[in-house]
């Protein structure tokens, strides 16, 4: 692995999953958040695209004068074509191509590709995730943020899909410590009505070794059922 990759490791106390985060909560970001699966709404960029090709529109066409000039009003005519592609991506683009998807069981991974192409795909050990700086519209240095690399389909020239505006340390040590199914669910009241099934099942399997490592503490739920993976499996 790349020493500008992240490693597979829980780096840090992870961003909090509580339930006002999660569907059907107004504010959701999260479509989905179990023992199972944990997936995340990425349709912030076609958004954006969706505003900016609108707008697009509007300015090409108020520029337009009443009569038409391909050499006077070529501007315009550019920016009502690459605004109505925006937006019409916007509108047709499906938001089921345009998640984070973590699949704890299977260890797998999926995430937005570029405009119509279809999800990445693949194991999440092998994914390559950086944590990169965005320059602001001044040139000046913007904040960190977690960013997945087109891993599952690689291209000549990498590129890096924004996955959050959270802490991206925080997050990446959220999706890290969720996908190690070894150790308990992370931190949060969303995960809280799922705790006990997922001890059972790491309990009938006699609770193996932590995928990954971690430099925090990350105990069971409760006093009890740490004391109990520790009489079963010693750690």
């Amino acid at each position: 692995m790349s020493k500008h990759h992240q490693p597979f490791k829980i780096l840090t106390q992870p961003t909090l999953v509580n339930v006002e985060r999660v569907y059907p909560s107004r504010k959701y970001v999260i479509k989905e958040a179990n023992h199972k699966f944990y997936r995340t709404d990425e349709m912030t960029l076609p958004k954006v695209y969706g505003f900016f090709g609108l707008l697009g529109i509007f300015c090409g066409i108020w520029f337009l004068d009443g009569k038409f000039n391909w050499k006077e009003d070529s501007l315009s005519v550019f920016l009502i074509i690459l605004g109505s592609f925006l937006f019409i991506y916007r509108l047709t683009v499906k938001s089921k191509h345009k998640e984070l998807v973590l699949d704890r069981l299977n260890g797998m991974v999926s995430y937005p590709d570029f405009f119509y192409s279809k999800p990445l795909q693949g194991k999440f050990s092998e994914l390559k995730a950086v944590i990169s700086i965005s320059g602001d519209i001044d040139g000046a240095p913007g904040d960190e943020k977690l960013k997945f690399v087109n891993t599952f389909r690689p291209r000549k020239i990498d590129i890096l899909r924004t996955i959050s505006y959270d802490d991206p340390y925080q997050e990446w040590s959220l999706y890290v410590w969720y996908m190690d199914k070894n150790r308990p669910l992370p931190p949060g009241t969303a995960f809280d009505p799922y705790r006990q099934q997922d001890f059972e099942r790491r309990k009938a399997l006699g609770f193996p070794r932590p995928l990954y490592k971690s430099t925090i503490p990350t105990p069971e739920f409760t006093k009890e059922q740490q004391a109990e993976r520790r009489r079963i499996a010693g750690w």
